[in-house]
């Protein structure tokens, strides 16, 4: 019976990766159009159609005769596999899978296919690597391929040259000190911790940058989404972490998405001008979220867990940090806010140059869904809150952030109008409700009552 229900597992899981995905991608490259346009090439196009084939079977031949398996993730193979053309390509399958996709892009003269699909692909595999693959190599075999047309190997001496690695050590060590900086002021009853700021700067950043691209005529919509979206994430913290002696108010961000999401489609029939509001908090996100993550830096939520192989990190041993509570104080630990940052930065910036550019506002909200999602499941792969469950080999917010890659695929193959220019008129009430959001969610995340057993009271120890 067991090895029935496996071998039937086996075979979905290689006919939704064979047959169902591409053939997902050929319809989504269809349906979303992009400002850009390339003419057919047939030639350029089936050789590197054939060069992708070849590099995939190649890497599942070795996957099956070296490592003693098959290429899943589900049901990986018993041995690390470094030799073959893994000691060559890395990760030649899915290397040899994105080859492909540009190869039939350029054959049909999909510009979709080529500057979208091609590019998301690429960055989902290297998601899937970083915030999968490599920590259960780490964890399971001690070590990762290191193959001689790998990122480490091609751009390592680059890096030398322009003195990244002293940049990057530079970094953790202002994140360390940030991490290290909790301190709080007590007004009454009443604790306003330091990184109150940062939650402030962020809520009203947000609203801010909203406001200004949906209008002046949405400031009481956009404020009745953001309360939605502070209201979903403590809701969603609740559920998702509860409540605790040293932390009763906790805030998840697929809460505060999902708060804002549920709210905007509520609105939808009563305001023609929803999609561009939505839109805008899409465009707003990346911009939030990297500066909300210093908070967390500094309140040791979204913590990593203790790094492996030689990895750097950072160590954190103020008492009133998360990490403390986690049983983490005093060791190297992942620097995930960092990643979220550096991610959403990025994100930020692909997502300015779109609107600029008058895409779609669906192509502007699925693509932030779609990129966030990936930044958020490598972020969740180094993650290490004692809380937060496993489920069928990844974290909970690894799923959550699938389920949020799959929302903005489909998202981008609605048709939408464009991307509207910033309306400068709209200036002054987006200062003024970005001023009220930067106290409503500074007070909401950064100033707690330490001295109260009541639910949402506490937000550290």
């Amino acid at each position: 019976m067991g090895t029935g229900m496996t071998r039937m597992a086996k075979f979905l899981y290689g006919l939704f990766f064979v047959a169902l995905l591409p053939a997902s991608l050929v319809v989504f490259s269809m349906q979303v159009e992009v400002p850009l346009a390339i003419a057919p090439s047939p030639i350029a196009g089936g050789v590197l159609a054939g060069v992708g084939l070849v590099i995939m079977l190649w890497g599942m031949w070795d996957i099956w005769r070296r490592g003693h398996g098959l290429p899943m993730n589900a049901f990986p193979p018993e041995k690390l596999v470094t030799g073959g053309i893994y000691a060559w390509v890395p990760h030649p399958i899915y290397s040899g899978f994105v080859v492909g996709c540009l190869g039939v892009s350029l054959f049909r003269g999909s510009a979709s296919g080529a500057f979208l699909t091609t590019p998301l692909v690429a960055l989902a595999t290297t998601a899937l690597v970083l915030g999968y693959e490599r920590p259960y190599l780490l964890r399971t075999f001690g070590a990762v391929p290191r193959p001689l047309l790998g990122i480490s190997s091609l751009l390592g001496p680059i890096a030398s040259a322009l003195r990244l690695d002293r940049l990057w050590a530079a970094t953790l060590r202002r994140t360390e000190q940030l991490a290290n900086s909790w301190s709080a002021t007590k007004v009454g009853s009443a604790r306003v911790i330091n990184h109150a700021v940062f939650a402030g700067l962020a809520g009203g950043v947000g609203a801010f940058l909203v406001v200004l691209l949906a209008g002046e005529q949405q400031v009481l919509t956009v404020a009745v989404l953001m309360l939605a979206g502070v209201a979903g994430a403590a809701a969603v913290g609740q559920v998702m972490v509860g409540s605790s002696k040293g932390l009763s108010r906790p805030f998840g961000y697929f809460g505060g998405l999902l708060g804002i999401a549920i709210a905007g489609l509520a609105l939808l029939p009563f305001n023609r001008s929803m999609l561009l509001v939505l839109a805008a908090f899409a465009f707003a996100g990346p911009w939030a979220q990297a500066i909300g993550r210093a908070r967390c830096i500094v309140q040791g939520c979204c913590h990593g867990a203790a790094t492996t192989a030689g990895d750097r990190g950072i160590v954190v041993d103020n008492a009133h940090s998360r990490v403390a509570l986690a049983g983490l104080g005093g060791r190297c630990i992942y620097p995930t806010q960092l990643y979220s940052i550096i991610g959403n930065i990025v994100i930020a910036g692909v997502l300015g140059w779109l609107w600029i550019a008058g895409v779609s506002l669906t192509l502007v909200g699925g693509l932030y869904l779609v990129l966030a999602g990936f930044v958020r499941f490598i972020e969740e792969g180094y993650r290490g809150e004692p809380l937060t469950r496993v489920i069928a080999g990844l974290h909970s917010y690894q799923w959550l952030a699938v389920g949020m890659v799959i929302a903005g695929l489909l998202v981008m193959v609605v048709d939408s109008p464009a991307a509207p220019a910033v309306n400068i008129s709209a200036l002054a009430p987006a200062l003024g409700i970005g001023a009220l959001f930067f106290l409503v969610c500074g007070f909401a995340m950064g100033v707690d009552f330490p001295e109260s057993q009541r639910r949402f009271s506490r937000l550290s120890g």
